[in-house]
């Protein structure tokens, strides 16, 4: 007997409504917020899925299952700054990683505490 494996929402992204929206301006701020609200819904819900194990607590161990990386991004984002760091013009390599840091930064708080994520207005 074959057993099916969950399929994780990073394959579904462009048809799976994580209900999350861009609030304000397009700031680098408003975007790595944005960005860290999203990936921890996609997280949440391949958390759902059974694809992630529940007692995961690092951003690191996410990568035990899949790309974690592409949490961090929507390609097919229509707004493209706010899909990625990598259009944001004024950054170089290094800022762009920076900027994936600090989403990194917020994920690990909310995997660690799974409620209120400090410092970071994330629900």
């Amino acid at each position: 007997m074959e057993t099916k494996q969950a399929t994780s929402v990073l394959e579904e992204t462009r048809t799976f409504h994580h209900g999350i929206g861009l609030r304000g301006e397009l700031t680098l701020e408003s975007v790595i917020r944005y960005r860290a609200a999203v990936a921890i819904e996609w997280i949440k819900e391949d958390l759902r899925r059974g694809v992630q194990p529940e007692n995961v607590k690092t951003f690191s161990e996410l990568h035990d299952v899949v790309d974690a990386n592409m949490y961090l991004l929507d390609e097919d984002h229509p707004i493209p700054k706010a899909g990625n760091f990598y259009d944001w013009e004024e950054l170089d390599v290094e800022g762009v990683n920076i900027q994936f840091t600090r989403v990194m930064d917020i994920i690990n708080d909310w995997l660690e505490t799974r409620g209120y994520v400090r410092n970071h207005p994330i629900q």
